[in-house]
C-alpha cells in the first residue's frame, strides 16, 4: 500500500512554534466556586482540556508500528459509512472535514475497522470542550477525534497510530504536532506522553449544558 500524500506547508517556522493561549488571573478560582455551588444537573461545571506538543526542534522518539498485525488506510468519502460500526456521528459535519482536506487515519485489525484518527492541516480547528478555535499555522498539524472500537482496546492501537501520524508528517515537512484530551481521561494523557508529547498548556472552560465558554490558560501547575 502506498504511503498517502500530503499538500506541502507554504513555509515552516524556523524553531520550534510556541503558541500563547490567554492566561487566567484571580478570577479562575471564583469561578470554579461558583460553578461548584450551582447545581450540577444543569451541567454547569469548570472543564480542564490538556494540550500537548510534538516538535522536530525537540526530537521525536517513537518507535515504528508494527505492520505485521495492522493495516492502514487513508478513509475517502465513500468509505465513510464504515466508520458508524465504531461509534454514531454525524456523516455531514465528518464529509465536511475530508471537504476542508482533513484526514481520517483507519486501523484494519484481523480484518475489522478497529480504530481511526483525524488529522487537521489548514483553516482554523476548534478544541470544543476549550471554548476556543485556534488558526492553523504553517508546518502545523493537529491531531483530534481519535476512537478505538470497544472489543479492540488495549491493544496500542492508539499509541501506533499517534506514532504513524507524527512520524509521516515530519517526513512529509511539518515540523509541529499538537494533541489535546480531557483532564478526566487518564489513560488518553498516558498514551499521549509516552509516544513522545510534551504538555504545552491547560485550557479551562465554563461548562453550560453542551455549550462551552473559553476562560483562559491555567496558571502552570494547576
Amino acid at each position: 500500500m502506498s504511503a498517502p500524500s500530503y499538500p506541502a506547508p507554504n513555509s515552516l517556522d524556523s524553531g520550534l512554534a510556541h503558541r500563547h493561549f490567554p492566561t487566567l488571573a484571580g478570577s479562575e478560582p471564583f469561578l470554579r466556586r461558583a460553578a461548584t455551588g450551582i447545581n450540577r444537573r444543569a451541567g454547569v461545571g469548570v472543564q480542564r482540556t490538556y494540550l500537548y506538543r510534538a516538535s522536530t526542534a525537540d526530537g521525536w522518539p517513537a518507535a515504528a508500528a508494527d505492520e505485521n498485525r495492522i493495516q492502514w488506510e487513508m478513509l475517502a468519502a465513500e468509505g465513510i459509512l464504515q466508520l458508524l460500526n465504531i461509534v454514531p456521528f454525524d456523516v455531514r459535519e465528518y464529509l465536511q472535514r475530508l471537504e476542508r482536506g482533513d484526514g481520517c487515519y483507519t486501523l484494519i485489525l484481523d480484518g475489522r475497522l478497529a480504530h481511526y484518527s483525524w488529522v487537521q492541516r489548514s483553516e482554523s480547528h476548534l478544541i470544543t470542550k476549550a471554548g476556543l478555535s485556534v488558526p492553523v499555522r504553517n508546518g502545523e498539524f493537529w491531531i483530534y477525534n481519535s476512537i478505538t472500537a470497544g472489543w479492540a482496546r488495549g491493544r496500542g492501537l492508539y499509541s501506533a497510530a499517534l506514532e504513524r501520524i507524527v512520524q509521516e508528517h515530519f517526513e512529509a515537512g511539518y515540523s509541529t504536532g499538537w494533541i489535546y484530551t480531557s483532564g478526566e481521561n487518564v489513560a488518553s494523557q498516558r498514551v499521549i506522553s509516552r509516544v513522545g508529547f510534551t504538555p504545552a498548556a491547560t485550557l479551562r472552560a465554563l461548562r453550560v449544558g453542551s455549550h462551552y465558554f473559553h476562560l483562559g490558560q491555567a496558571p502552570q501547575g494547576q
